[in-house]
């Protein structure tokens, strides 16, 4: 199952404090991100709005997207590999 950034932003404003986002790079070097409520457990994969599997070439294009459907996320990991990083408030 997946969202589109309208369905993201409705996350996001709908639970602030509950929910986190991943992103990440796959070997063929495309970004994906996908969205988990924490309580009660739910996750979700990013999708265009005609319903597609939503990925980016430029890792920065993933943040940027991110950043702006959820700038209040507190929880935003990065998983590049065996390496995450995260950034956690």
């Amino acid at each position: 199952m997946g969202l589109n950034k309208r369905e993201i932003a409705v996350i996001a404003e709908t639970n602030r404090d509950n929910y986190s986002v991943e992103i990440k790079m796959d070997d063929g070097r495309l970004s994906q991100a996908s969205i988990t409520i924490i309580q009660p457990e739910k996750r979700y994969e990013v999708f265009t709005s005609r319903g597609e599997l939503k990925t980016w070439r430029n890792l920065a294009d993933a943040v940027m997207y991110i950043q702006e459907v959820c700038p209040d996320c507190k929880n935003v990991t990065f998983t590049v590999g065996s390496w995450s990083f995260v950034r956690a408030l």
